[in-house]
């Protein structure tokens, strides 16, 4: 194993009072009401909704809102971004320990493979001073439209990284990271976010491609360095 993709929300970063919050209030916004923690899961577990503002508009459409996207992208990103990063990104905590990142970095070539916005990610890996971990970011603009579960974003890592698929894994949180591993040809491993029960959601990311799941980021190290 030459290389590791991960995944930012769920792998590195906890988003439970962020990007699962956004979802809500931005809903209860258009429609009066927000879905619950379990209605947003059930979506991301369908796939396809790698985007946290098309899902958005998606769960505003099943509660009878007609509000356009565009209205509903920009509330989306004024609860979650602010004006000037000090919205709900500002308290996210992290899900790895940055001794974890430094242990892998040293071992992988490292890239981030994300369905946030580059500078949104790049601006979370520099508030954590991760950055010299991890050299290559591939976020949403640079993806094209074609995000998770569709490969392009994990092919353009490894083309950054100079490395074949058969020599990386990518560490993803959802339906769609496992499938878009598996459609790149690296090994999937499955990462249960916090606050999930790992059983259920461990049985989510094995049926859809994963070959091993981890109750922790932090567990990468070990599991990598014992072969996959």
């Amino acid at each position: 194993m030459k290389a590791l993709l991960l995944d930012m929300d769920g792998v590195l970063v906890d988003v439970r009072g962020s990007y699962r919050r956004a979802i809500t209030e931005t809903v209860a916004h258009f429609v009066g009401a927000g879905p619950t923690p379990e209605q947003i899961q059930a979506k991301k577990d369908q796939g396809g909704f790698n985007n946290d503002w098309v899902l958005s508009e998606a769960l505003v459409r099943e509660a009878g809102g007609d509000a356009p996207f565009e209205a509903i992208k920009a509330h989306f990103i004024r609860v979650y971004k602010g004006d000037a990063y000090d919205g709900l990104i500002a308290t996210e905590p992290p899900a790895i320990r940055t001794a974890t990142l430094e242990a892998l970095a040293d071992r992988y070539r490292l890239a981030l493979v994300t369905g946030r916005p580059e500078a949104d990610a790049q601006w979370t890996l520099d508030r954590f001073e991760w950055g010299p971990f991890v050299p290559v970011v591939v976020g949403m603009g640079r993806q094209a439209g074609k995000e998770k579960p569709d490969p392009y974003g994990l092919e353009l890592a490894l083309d950054a990284l100079d490395v074949a698929p058969s020599d990386a894994a990518f560490a993803g949180d959802t339906v769609d990271d496992m499938r878009a591993a598996v459609a790149t040809g690296c090994v999937a491993v499955g990462v249960v976010p916090p606050g999930h029960d790992l059983d259920a959601h461990g049985r989510t990311l094995m049926e859809a491609g994963a070959r091993v799941v981890v109750s922790t980021p932090d567990a990468l190290p070990a599991l990598l360095a014992s072969g996959l």
